[in-house]
């Protein structure tokens, strides 16, 4: 067989290949409907505490280099939140059994990063995590 008809060869049995799976691949997206999202305002809001947490880790770290370490503890704080909210996103992205359990140690943790972030008002990242931490914690509790 030559290298031309190998190739063609091929393209064809791929071509039906896929031609034959098209039904298959039309009723899988009948059922997908039935896996609607049941924490999607909760996997909405820790996504947000993992962006805004990211901008103020980014802040801490900053802070860090010029010597300046007076936001410690928020940086340990904003580390836990954006560890603890991206494990929370992902749980309540899957529909995963566990999300309401999970969510009421992260609605603690968002509290307490929230606590951080409004020690320092002046600080755009730190306003903007603590209003993330703020409506994180409220959605965790319709759930929790």
């Amino acid at each position: 067989m030559q290298r031309r008809e190998f190739i063609a060869a091929v393209g064809t049995v791929a071509a039906v290949a896929a031609a034959s799976a098209q039904p298959a691949f039309a009723e899988m997206g009948a059922d997908t409907m039935m896996h609607a999202p049941k924490f999607k305002a909760l996997q909405e809001a820790a996504g947000k505490c993992v962006s805004t947490g990211n901008d103020c880790m980014r802040h801490c770290l900053g802070m860090f280099a010029m010597k300046d370490t007076s936001m410690t503890e928020c940086a340990d704080s904003t580390f836990q939140l954006i560890a603890a909210c991206g494990a929370l996103q992902t749980l309540a992205a899957v529909n995963s059994e566990h999300t309401g359990h999970f969510a009421k140690v992260v609605e603690m943790i968002c509290a307490d990063c929230q606590k951080e972030c409004e020690k320092f008002p002046k600080i755009a990242e730190c306003k903007a995590c603590g209003d993330a931490c703020k409506a994180c914690a409220e959605e965790c509790r319709k759930y929790s």
